[in-house]
């Protein structure tokens, strides 16, 4: 980074820093493009105890170069204490190099001869001994010379310049393409989790509310158990090939039409319906399975009302009643929707449809009063029942003309119908 630094700057400066002058090196240098480097390898001190593979890995590192004193340079600035110089003229490819400051003097302060001679190396020059004086005795044995105190120059060193492949594509010259990338990556993980969770969150609120709609379906159906159980009697006792056979399947789609599907509607679970109808009815089907083969209760015939009654012994109770009222009466009919009681009385025909239930009386049980009355083509038609008629209920069977009573009323109803006398 400094050499790029110390290349930037050199663009930057103006042309006037070549006022100060032109310099040259003292003796034969190196001069580098990294201070620090260059104070390491100019300490004798650290270099002594350093292997050559070491000085010549900073000496790589740190872009240093070989100089001579007859390369001028031109001082432009002087960083950390070592002045930095660029050669003159400029050679492509070399950057502005530090110099120790005492390697570099002005071209002028330096003799060319003594130039010449820090450049050059100095052989040793062996001094001649003295003639030996009269009453010295002349020695014998090997001569000390001055030439063995003076220690050996150190061997020149020569830094061959290495040039540093530099890349050609732009992705490997910034890391910004590489953080942009690492961004994207980053993103897109958080994305397809995001996405994932979302799916995991939406399959469990779509299973929390199946299981409430088929807990709804299957409310209905428990209360209504009584008439499942009679309707899937009906259809497996009754031969197939008898007119008036109707399958197990028929009932399922009736209460499914007529109960189910307008409960769901209300609660807003009709969505969901073709994704539990086979769940649904088939817990249907087995309540009504186990519910037509439990044993019939015995016919009794009680004068009293109670709540605790069947609905056979309901229509029993309404049914009695009405005979009281001089009405000739057959024995109550199990239907899909309670019990239906055939009455005549001087030709004049009347069906009663008997409901008992502990909650408001539906549209379901008119329309099936409605259906019953039109089938067998009965002058009047009634619907009795414990419990009182929705809002719904009461339009409905003042439309098609059905009287809707209470068990309190049958017998007052029933004795105020004006018969024709037959003679």
């Amino acid at each position: 980074m400094r050499i790029w630094a110390s290349a930037c700057l050199l663009l930057c400066l103006p042309a006037s820093a070549s006022a100060a002058g032109l310099f040259s090196a003292v003796h034969p240098t190196l001069a580098c493009g990294d201070d620090a480097i260059l104070r390491t390898l100019s300490d004798q001190a650290i270099s002594t105890q350093q292997s050559s593979a070491w000085r010549k890995t900073l000496i790589r590192q740190g872009d240093c170069h070989d100089v001579t004193p007859d390369i001028r340079w031109e001082k432009i600035a002087n960083r950390n204490g070592l002045p930095l110089m660029r050669r003159v003229p400029p050679v492509p490819g070399l950057p502005p190099l530090y110099f120790m400051t005492g390697a570099i003097a002005p071209i002028g302060s330096v003799p060319a001869t003594a130039a010449a001679e820090h450049s050059l190396p100095r052989p040793p020059v062996a001094q001649q001994p003295a003639p030996p004086a009269a009453d010295t005795p002349t020695p014998t044995g090997p001569q000390h010379t001055e030439a063995d105190d003076t220690p050996p120059a150190p061997p020149p060193v020569i830094v061959q310049q290495a040039e540093t492949p530099r890349p050609t594509d732009i992705f490997f010259m910034t890391r910004g393409f590489q953080k942009l990338g690492s961004l994207i990556l980053t993103l897109m993980l958080v994305c397809g989790a995001g996405w994932v969770m979302v799916l995991i969150l939406r399959a469990g609120w779509l299973m929390a509310r199946r299981r409430k709609a088929v807990r709804a379906c299957l409310e209905l159906a428990q209360r209504h158990s009584a008439m499942l159980g009679r309707w899937y009697q009906n259809a497996h006792d009754t031969p197939v090939t008898s007119p008036s056979h109707t399958s197990w399947t028929t009932y399922l789609d009736r209460f499914t039409r007529s109960t189910l599907l307008p409960t769901l509607t209300r609660h807003g679970y009709h969505a969901l319906w073709p994704s539990i109808c086979r769940t649904v009815q088939g817990h249907i089907t087995t309540m009504a399975a186990s519910t037509a083969i439990r044993p019939p209760a015995a016919a009794v015939t009680p004068s009293t009302y109670h709540q605790d009654m069947n609905q056979a012994e309901y229509a029993a109770f309404c049914s009695q009643w009405i005979a009281k009222a001089g009405w000739d009466t057959r024995p109550p009919v199990a239907t899909g929707l309670g019990s239906v009681i055939q009455c005549n009385r001087n030709n004049l025909k009347m069906l009663v449809h008997c409901w008992m239930d502990r909650k408001p009386v539906h549209e379901d049980v008119i329309w099936q009063g409605i259906k019953e009355k039109t089938d067998s083509k009965a002058s009047v038609g009634a619907i009795v029942s414990n419990a009182p008629y929705t809002q719904e209920a009461l339009l409905l069977g003042k439309k098609h003309r059905i009287f809707l009573l209470h068990h309190e009323d049958v017998f007052k109803f029933v004795s105020g119908i004006e018969v024709p006398d037959v003679a």
